[in-house]
């Protein structure tokens, strides 16, 4: 995609996008209903119930300090914009993203969500490693030109999944149950400190 191209394409991402609130409600409502957003595989389904628990359980406990959130406005402006490729199937989204939709809200950046299944050609100018990894953010400037891109999980988690994936009898369910234990141990630590780190 050209440049004026996909600044259009992300001008129009942001403007279409849905807040987090639509989001996490949109979730909610479909892990109730039994549904989800992609595919309608059992699997898919389940993991939209799963996320949407998660979600709950983050947005109610997650108490980033003071000291994290003025860091955060420090680096930012309140005329840039933060857009995130997800699926309410993703667990890693259902992590990640209470963290990053309370930051956005202290800084006052424009932040939004889009499907990456509805949006593959846009998606695919942020691959991670070749693949549509989600989460995805990219963060914009106010002429919607990319400064950074972050995902789909912290640091530590994706070296540590780099690691598990090497290995030959990598079980993509050991994975998860780790991955699982390891978001509830950090509790958006690592996701804070690559933000500081990025936006800087």
């Amino acid at each position: 995609m050209e440049a004026i191209q996909l600044t259009q394409a992300l001008r129009a991402a942001m403007a279409n996008g849905q807040t987090y609130e639509e989001y996490s409600a949109m979730n909610k409502a479909m892990a109730k209903k039994g549904t989800t957003t992609g595919p309608q595989k059992p699997s898919y389904i389940e993991y939209t119930k799963l996320s949407a628990a998660r979600i709950s359980r983050w947005e109610k406990t997650y108490k980033p300090a003071q000291s994290t959130l003025e860091n955060i406005t420090s680096r930012t402006t309140p005329s840039e914009h933060w857009l995130v490729f997800s699926e309410t199937w993703c667990g890693d989204a259902a992590h990640n993203l209470p963290f990053i939709a309370r930051l956005a809200k202290h800084a006052g950046v424009n932040f939004r969500i889009i499907l990456r299944d509805e949006n593959k050609l846009l998606m695919d100018e942020f691959l991670t490693n070749g693949g549509r990894s989600i989460p995805k953010l990219v963060r914009l400037n106010d002429k919607f030109e990319v400064l950074i891109t972050w995902g789909p999980r912290p640091t530590p988690l994706m070296e540590q999944y780099t690691r598990w994936k090497s290995q030959p009898e990598f079980d993509n369910k050991e994975w998860t149950l780790f991955a699982q234990n390891w978001y509830n141990k950090d509790q958006g630590a690592s996701l804070e400190a690559d933000f500081i780190e990025l936006l800087g």
